[in-house]
């Protein structure tokens, strides 16, 4: 028996908006701005709004050029209809991701049968690191959106040679650049490329009708790009050079990790889906069909584990198309077969292994193992993340039990995986207080906006603390530091908020009223500099508020 759908097209459609409301939206604005990139995510869409400068992205009001602005102009948008907060910021991440298993499910349904496009659908929603990156911001959301579609058309007209499907490609791909850049376009022609050859369809070229295509892509993504090369000087070189060629080719940027780095964020970011990674790839590689998606996933882990800089989002866009791979999977051997006991027992150690990691953390016993690795470390877990931990053990525990005991089908797998997830995600929004402690500066922006004018400065001392900007609606000054505010640093109106070492602590002497964000290790520097003139207001995790 293949897994039953809720009716007519419009039903499983329904069913997975429900379920977005759990793994994407519930609770979205419950908790505070991440550092780094949430802050800086929803600071440069702030300064967009406050300024009415669209084509120069600012962040603390230095230039900014990092990025294309696709993201900004979205969340700017949002503040313009909701209003400047933590939800209003979030609700298009969210939105995109909501966008992405929609597209899945649209598009899938129409070449595959239609438990494969919605099992799929549920495997990506219900997948721990897209549910996560839906609730925490950066460009990856919204690249990844774009980008899938933009194969999911090409692969429409691929099929049926569909006019609308090529222009949406084009546009959609457009978008992808000016949501991350040129590597769109080099990952596409990465996957394409080869599949045509496989397929041995290389005049399907041809059928790309690129003296049109091109324009209508330029049309979309050009204008942007031309008229801040226009505006400031130093984009050209700073965005390809720097952000694209550097970032890839040289350790610059500092982000660097082995060739097998990217192994456990898909393990991780796909779990508890990826269990079944190998198994799915040994069973269907040969699948024509399923071609073109076994390539995208490769290429995109391939090109990424190639790069000299490397963090954990950068493989969402091949999420999506895993995903279809595991729905095809689960659909082909609904009911065909039980699960071999070796396999079961190697479920029931993995999940035991997460039950016990949350059971010796909601008690404590970790704590000697997490002194002795980090000396002087001041963590501690307070009451409500040991009742997170115990929480999360519990849910573990039964999805161990029960993969272990029952005679199981993959259609038992499926949902007892679905279910897991489920209730993980249902914990963690429920308890968002503890999301809201972890790496935020809320609480000391609070405590700075509570003084008021009398804050005359507010400075980051050797860090830039991305959300404070955000949170106090004001430019802070840069002592000891610069990170990737680099570029726009040098620029003359900029020089000013940018304070050498002395100049810091000429002005801790001065009888300004400044308030300082730091790192609780630097307090002790402070010293150092002659400065014994401070007290301290307040500490959040590892960063604390000083004041002259």
């Amino acid at each position: 028996m293949k897994p039953s759908l809720p009716g007519p097209a419009t039903r499983p459609i329904a069913a997975l908006v429900l379920l977005s409301f759990l793994f994407f939206f519930l609770n979205l604005g419950a908790y505070s701005l991440k550092e780094p990139d949430e802050g800086r995510y929803a600071e440069i869409p702030r300064e967009m709004v406050e300024s009415g400068d669209w084509l120069v992205p600012h962040l603390d009001y230095v230039r900014y050029f990092e990025k294309p602005p696709l993201l900004y102009w979205t969340v700017a948008l949002s503040y313009k209809v909701f209003g400047i907060n933590e939800w209003a910021f979030r609700f298009p991440n969210a939105l995109f991701a909501l966008m992405t298993v929609l597209s899945l499910y649209i598009f899938a349904r129409k070449w595959f049968p239609e438990q494969v496009a919605f099992l799929s659908s549920v495997i990506l929603m219900s997948a721990f690191g897209f549910f996560s990156m839906a609730r925490i911001e950066t460009t990856d959301m919204f690249f990844t959106f774009w980008l899938f579609l933009s194969l999911l058309s090409l692969y429409a007209h691929y099929r049926q040679q569909h006019r609308g499907m090529l222009s949406l490609f084009y546009i959609s791909l457009a978008l992808a650049t000016l949501t991350k850049g040129p590597v769109a376009i080099l990952l596409m022609v990465l996957a394409v490329l080869p599949f045509l050859l496989i397929e041995r369809r290389l005049s399907f070229l041809k059928e790309l009708h690129l003296p049109w295509g091109v324009p209508l892509f330029l049309l979309v993504a050009a204008p942007w790009f031309i008229a801040i090369s226009l505006k400031e000087k130093q984009f050209f070189s700073f965005f390809f050079i720097d952000q694209h060629l550097l970032r890839f080719l040289t350790e610059k940027h500092k982000r660097t990790g082995p060739i097998y780095y990217f192994l456990p964020v898909l393990f991780g970011g796909l779990f508890p889906w990826s269990l079944l990674i190998p198994r799915s790839v040994v069973a269907l590689w040969r699948r024509s069909e399923l071609t073109i998606f076994f390539l995208w996933s490769l290429v995109v882990f391939l090109f990424f584990s190639l790069s000299k800089s490397k963090l954990p989002p950068y493989i969402l866009p091949l999420f999506p198309s895993v995903s279809l791979i595991l729905g095809y999977f689960f659909q082909k051997e609904w009911d065909t077969r039980r699960i071999a006991r070796p396999e079961k027992i190697t479920y029931f150690v993995v999940f035991c292994l997460f039950a016990s990691a949350a059971f010796l953390f909601s008690t404590s016993l970790l704590q000697p193992l997490i002194n002795r690795l980090l000396p002087g470390s001041p963590f501690a877990p307070p009451d409500h993340m040991t009742r997170l931990a115990l929480l999360m053990g519990v849910a573990s525990s039964l999805c161990a039990l029960t993969l272990l005991f029952l005679r199981a089908r993959l259609s038992l797998l499926f949902v007892s995986l679905g279910l897991f997830s489920l209730v993980i995600v249902t914990v963690l929004t429920l308890h968002t207080e503890t999301i809201d402690a972890f790496n935020s500066t809320k609480h000391l922006s609070a405590i700075i906006n509570g003084y008021g004018a009398e804050a005359e400065y507010v400075v980051n001392y050797g860090s830039f603390e991305e959300s404070v900007p955000f949170y106090t609606h004001r430019r802070v000054y840069m002592a000891a530091y610069s990170g990737e505010l680099q570029m726009g640093s040098e620029y003359p109106d900029a020089k000013a908020f940018f304070l050498s070492e002395d100049a810091f602590a000429r002005l801790m002497q001065s009888k300004a009223k400044v308030f300082v964000i730091l790192k609780a290790k630097r307090v002790q520097k402070l010293q150092d500099l002659g400065l014994t003139n401070v007290r301290t207001l307040a500490c959040q995790g590892e960063k604390c508020l000083i004041r002259n």
